[in-house]
């Protein structure tokens, strides 16, 4: 019985798994069974002339070695390749071509594997073996999704469907459906579409049930949960995907690192480090190169969540120079990230400000305005080629009645024609005239416009220095005072009202933050979900930021209060807490194409760590701000208090001071 071969591959953050068929059928069978056919085609082989039934035993016997023994594999089907051409034998050509390609996809060589399944596509599409045609678009396909590139993979993946769909191949059109849903994964607003898709997917590998396609489907379904903030429905779906996991496959390194990440998010470091470590032991045995990098990569967000800063900086290179040797930018920006954070908590701020511009710079290259322009055009082409033709037909339509008029009555509108002229001239000066005073009035508006968003992007001082210079360096802060809320259960409360309400309620509260951060001299840096934060003594240094902070954090807490008591129609009421903490930051400014003004360093952290131990109705300062304002303030001391990393940090509450235990 014939075999297809397939591999996973993720094709983006979200970790979205693409489907790749190798050759013709089924499963590979156990080792043991593998041997025996492997023996019965050499007998075979060693018997048979060379004819097209010995070009087909070749490319079979390619198969069965392609996970064990890849260079046998590829000296078989090199072999079927030779034999083809001398036979004109345009599908046994093709299909050795496909086989050598994905020995190189096996060894994360993209650019070779596009080289050969190019290749095998050109003998398929010369004898119109659409079921090849199919298989080698989709396969190309996802090797440009690895890449990065959507537009240019959803082209193949369409192409795909449209093949298999002409033939009915179920399969191929349910992994068309499926590689498609990879494509609308990549944003959250299509996150529904993408489950839709995967479920339509997954009821034709149930049907078929075919086992390889329904652990892709679940392990998508998995990742999706997990990016919409729903671990515990993630990790039913990849417990399911695990049912259908082939121990001595690639797949099951994927399957053990998404469960490991899952534990993550738990906060179980133990159970997530254990699953981490056995994925990256089968990816080492089966030298899974592409899997490894990914799993270096989460194994060093364990490691960094934990405090063990040097072991995530070893992890976090290992998985950077895989992702540069495989050009899988998705994992290439956030092992730039994980380095950059990693940096940033050793206080090497000149370290961590480089590793942050690669990874903004990586983002940018992975989705620009092409990115988005790409994907667009791919889903109105049919509609501009019907309007080109019926536009170039009335362009036609109309020189032909230009031409008719003019022959009958050229003489008589020779004056006409001149006096028109003269007009036309006269009201081109008058349009000109308008036009330029139009466009200058235009363009003002317009520079108005983007100097208003720029600076709704960035200070006053950091805008004027962009405009100038051009770019902006990344500047020291001695001392500065951040100020972080966060509203209590927020989480809970998002399952239980409309999305409508949510936003709406949120948008409340913020511009009202907004104002009290501009009334009290703070600059606003960003929000994070349900998380505010701004600071005090920046982009402009001054001496005043403990105590605008203190206002600033007094007036928000005022105004959340009044708000529980009397909230607005249509407004749900939150409880806050809220932290202060003083130190010293690096500021500047991220990205190429959406600028971002943020902060760095160690003073942020514990900023995050005095709201987090806060509690509803209170503001929590740290030690470094009650140095500050001890003499001005009144502050309830509370004690030491445990965070993360094991560090014990003092705390005070803001209101009646207590006497201080040292």
């Amino acid at each position: 019985m014939s075999n297809i071969i397939f591999l996973i591959q993720k094709v983006n953050k979200k970790l979205m798994w693409i489907l790749l068929f190798v050759l013709f059928t089924l499963v590979s069978p156990p080792s043991s069974a593998q041997n025996s056919e492997l023996d019965s085609l050499k007998l075979l082989l060693s018997q048979q002339t060379a004819d097209t039934v010995r070009v087909n035993l070749l490319i079979e016997a390619s198969g069965l070695l392609m996970r064990s023994q890849p260079d046998s594999a590829t000296a078989y089907a090199q072999e079927a390749i030779d034999l083809g051409e001398s036979l004109d034998f345009k599908k046994g050509v093709g299909y050795g071509f496909k086989n050598i390609g994905m020995v190189y996809y096996s060894k994360g060589d993209f650019d070779e594997a596009i080289n050969y399944w190019t290749k095998s596509l050109k003998a398929f599409e010369e004898i119109g073996f659409k079921l090849g045609i199919s298989n080698m678009q989709n396969n190309i396909g996802s090797v440009y999704q690895t890449k990065g590139d959507d537009p240019k993979a959803l082209e193949y993946f369409i192409n795909s469907l449209q093949n298999a769909e002409t033939i009915g191949d179920t399969v191929r059109i349910a992994t068309a459906q499926l590689n498609i849903g990879t494509v609308y994964s990549n944003s959250p607003t299509t996150y529904d579409l993408a489950q839709e898709a995967y479920k339509e997917a997954l009821l034709d590998w149930q049907e078929l049930d075919y086992k390889e396609g329904m652990f892709i489907t679940y392990l998508n379904l998995g990742e999706i949960e997990l990016a919409k903030g729903n671990p515990e429905s993630a990790l039913e779906y990849l417990e399911e995907s695990l049912k259908y996991a082939d121990k001595l496959n690639p797949l099951y390194v994927d399957n053990l690192r998404m469960i490991g990440q899952v534990y993550l998010e738990f906060d179980n470091y133990q159970l997530s480090e254990k699953y981490l470590r056995d994925a990256i032991y089968v990816a080492l045995k089966n030298k899974a190169y592409k899997e490894l990098g990914r799993t270096y990569l989460k194994l060093a967000d364990n490691l960094y969540q934990q405090g063990n800063y040097q072991e995530a900086k070893a992890n976090y290179e290992k998985s950077l120079d895989l992702a540069s040797s495989t050009e899988v930018f998705y994992d290439l920006a956030d092992a730039y990230e994980g380095l950059a954070n990693v940096y940033a908590q050793n206080e090497d701020f000149s370290r961590a400000f480089e590793y942050q511009q690669l990874y903004a710079k990586t983002k940018d290259t992975i989705k620009n305005n092409d990115y988005a322009r790409g994907v667009g055009l791919l889903r109105v082409q049919y509609d501009l080629q019907a309007k080109e033709k019926e536009i170039n037909l009335l362009n036609a339509d109309n020189k032909l009645k230009e031409f008719q008029i003019e022959k009958d009555a050229r003489a008589k509108q020779l004056l006409i024609i001149i006096l028109g002229l003269f007009i036309a001239i006269i009201a081109g000066f008058v349009f000109q005239y308008f036009y330029v005073k139009r466009s200058n009035k235009k363009l003002a508006f317009e520079r108005n416009r983007s100097e208003r968003i720029l600076l709704n992007i960035l200070p006053k001082e950091t805008a004027e220095e962009l405009k100038e210079n051009g770019f902006i360096k990344a500047k020291e802060f001695k001392s500065i005072t951040v100020l972080f809320t966060d509203f209590k259960e927020f989480s809970v409360v998002a399952r239980h009202i409309s999305a409508d309400d949510l936003v709406k309620s949120v948008d409340y509260y913020f511009k009202a933050f907004d104002e009290i951060t501009e009334r009290n001299n703070l600059e606003k840096i960003k929000t994070i979900g349900d998380a505010y934060m701004c600071a005090g003594g920046l982009p402009t240094e001054n001496s005043t930021h403990a105590e605008d902070a203190y206002n600033a954090a007094m007036e928000i807490l005022e105004f959340v209060k009044d708000t529980e008591k009397n909230p607005p129609k249509g407004i749900h009421p939150f409880e806050i807490r809220i932290g202060l903490n003083s130190g010293p930051v690096v500021a500047g400014v991220v990205g190429t194409k959406k600028f971002q003004y943020d902060i760095w360093g160690s003073t942020v952290n514990i900023a995050a760590r005095m709201e987090s131990k806060s509690e509803p109705g209170r503001i929590n300062v740290s030690e470094n701000t009650y140095q500050i304002l001890k003499e001005k303030r009144k502050f309830t001391y509370r004690g030491e208090f445990e965070v993360k990393n094991k560090q014990f940090l003092k705390m005070y509450f803001v209101g009646e001071e207590v006497e201080v235990k040292v």
